[in-house]
């Protein structure tokens, strides 16, 4: 059976909407842990630590654009995610 939201908050004594608040913070920041471990992941494969990091490997010739293509893609996605999660959460 499911609890509801009125449940929980006067289960902890807070507001609805500080409960709802709360519950958005904690999974924007499960989120973010999630997307910033994968672009690390991504990054170690070739011992850098960020996208420019990468990118400086293909400019200098370390590696070739086929080894890192789509993690280069990766971790630019995951590296705008991260920035937009952390907006959101400035927000909530």
């Amino acid at each position: 059976m499911p609890v509801n939201i009125t449940t929980i908050a006067k289960e902890f004594a807070i507001t609805e909407e500080e409960l709802i608040r709360k519950s958005l913070r904690a999974f924007l920041l499960e989120q973010l842990h999630l997307f910033d471990a994968e672009r690390k992941a991504r990054c170690a494969k070739f011992s850098v630590k960020d996208l420019w990091e990468m990118e400086q490997l293909f400019v200098e010739g370390k590696v070739e654009e086929e080894e890192m293509l789509e993690d280069f893609q990766t971790v630019d996605y995951l590296t705008a995610r991260v920035k937009r999660v952390e907006t959101m959460l400035e927000e909530v």
